[in-house]
């Protein structure tokens, strides 16, 4: 495996995609991994997708990963030029209080909270964000109303942790350029598709999958760690290596392919977590695309999902990549 991981994360992490503006996202994503891929094309939801051939025997594979991120849109703006916020996607409420956001435009600004007595008074639409603007007109000169911000991308390296916005799921991503740069020989045709709008529903992966006909896939995502206090109870953890996913709110992992991922994790002794999770994956739209494709979760431990600060560990990135590899270098025969 190469050292380029971190590399790549700190340069996908960098860049400003919010759901529905993933456009410089896929731009650098398409640069990215032109180098190991025969045709690279964005389809009519917005989504990237790069094709690898393959050889007779294998199969058509669909690797998946969204690369937005949440954030906010402008909704209305006060008298006093302060602009008030509706969510797009996870972004949590009390995370954004006190943080920098960048605004499609490049004007920055802070987010604050209206004054509240106790905390469980703190909601979205109290949020606002102040740019330094006086007055109504001079915010709107800078922001329009339906214009979207995300967080200031900040990303430090905490010895094998990394902590940034946007990893979810840009940490996704660089595993999928991992797997693109590294797997040397497959019979099987590789799509990867880069998918947007993955923050607000798992609507690019379905339109991608429909696309792409592929006979299997792999979406690879985060899921939040369970070994914090008071956490979801998941058996997940940093740095416990990939996690795959048997059940979520619209998804139950196809028996056969689980098998497989397990059978082939533990044949190549790389740790493989076992995750049940409540939340919604773009498996749960991938699965279904078509006639049916056999689908897999692969996901990567994150804490502090939503925030300024979500937190991952290399180790976990480089063992999904590790597995994906192990994986599309066999026949992927099941059952």
């Amino acid at each position: 495996m190469s050292g380029k991981m971190l590399e790549r994360l700190q340069r996908l992490a960098s860049v400003w995609g919010p759901s529905g503006r993933e456009r410089k996202v896929a731009a650098v994503l398409s640069e990215m991994i032109a180098p190991y891929v025969q045709e690279v094309y964005t389809d009519r939801y917005g989504n990237l997708i790069a094709r690898r051939a393959g050889g007779p025997g294998g199969k058509r594979v669909l690797l998946v990963a969204h690369m937005d991120t949440p954030g906010a849109v402008a909704m209305n703006v006060s008298e006093k030029g302060l602009i008030y916020l509706a969510p797009i996607g996870g972004m949590k409420p009390f995370a954004a209080i006190g943080h920098r956001v960048v605004w499609g435009s490049g004007i920055t600004g802070v987010v604050q909270h209206e004054p509240v007595e106790e905390a469980k008074e703190v909601e979205f639409k109290r949020l606002f964000c102040d740019i330094g603007a006086t007055s109504r007109e001079e915010a709107l000169e800078n922001v329009a109303l339906g214009d979207v911000c995300t967080f200031v991308a900040d990303l430090q390296q905490l010895d094998d942790l990394i902590v940034a916005p946007a990893l979810d799921n840009r940490a996704g991503c660089a595993v999928l350029l991992e797997v693109a740069e590294h797997l040397v020989e497959s019979d099987h045709e590789l799509l990867f598709a880069f998918t947007s709008h993955g923050e607000v529903g798992p609507r690019g992966a379905g339109a991608a999958a429909f696309g792409v006909d592929p006979d299997l896939a792999f979406v690879v995502d985060t899921t939040p760690s369970g070994d914090l206090p008071r956490a979801p109870r998941v058996a997940v953890k940093l740095g416990g290596g990939p996690a795959l996913k048997l059940k979520d709110a619209g998804y139950m992992a196809h028996q056969d392919l689980s098998t497989l991922v397990q059978s082939v994790a533990e044949a190549e002794a790389i740790p493989l977590q076992i995750e049940i999770s409540t939340g919604h994956t773009e498996a749960q739209v991938v699965s279904v695309a078509g006639q049916g494709v056999p689908t897999a979760v692969i996901d990567i431990p994150l804490r502090y999902k939503g925030t300024a600060s979500e937190m991952v560990n290399l180790r976990d990135l480089h063992g999904s990549a590790d597995l994906l590899l192990k994986l599309l270098s066999r026949p992927l025969v099941m059952g």
